[in-house]
């Protein structure tokens, strides 16, 4: 698992995770908040060879999964969302927003950076931000692979 911490000034006020549905356990980390599926939705540059191999946190894929039709829709959504279930809850308890798609590389890693971003410049760093990827390491899947 790879961690993306954006500093606030008081507490964590977020944790982001992104996972790749088809791996085994990986519906176990849904809990509570928000859940978004690109399962189905935006670019997925693992069908680029140039990109197969590389992740939602390099640029050029970071940009590419971005530059699909709707996605900045999408994910200034989501950003507003969260902001929204934040304020619902007291100071101090953690609002969760779980990014999904079929590998957990590429596409729900760069959502889970562009919302993440998003919501804390939205907070001005007043709170903290954890973006955990937790299937960013795992071997690529193709379509035959078993989930």
């Amino acid at each position: 698992m790879q961690i993306t911490h954006l500093p606030g000034r008081g507490l964590v006020a977020a944790v982001i995770s992104s996972i790749g549905i088809r791996h085994e356990g990986a519906l176990g980390l849904v809990g509570t908040g928000l859940y978004l599926d690109l399962s189905r939705v935006l670019r997925n540059p693992a069908d680029d060879s140039a990109m197969r191999f590389r992740t939602g946190l390099d640029d050029d894929v970071y940009a590419h999964v971005l530059k699909t039709p709707g996605a900045l829709t999408l994910i200034n959504r989501t950003a507003v969302q969260l902001r929204a279930l934040a304020e619902e809850v007291p100071v101090g308890r953690l609002v969760r927003l779980t990014v999904a798609c079929q590998g957990g590389r590429h596409r729900s890693v760069a959502a889970a950076e562009a919302v993440g971003r998003l919501v804390w410049e939205a907070w001005g760093g007043a709170y903290g931000v954890d973006i955990e990827h937790h299937h960013i390491d795992h071997p690529v899947l193709t379509s035959s692979t078993p989930s």
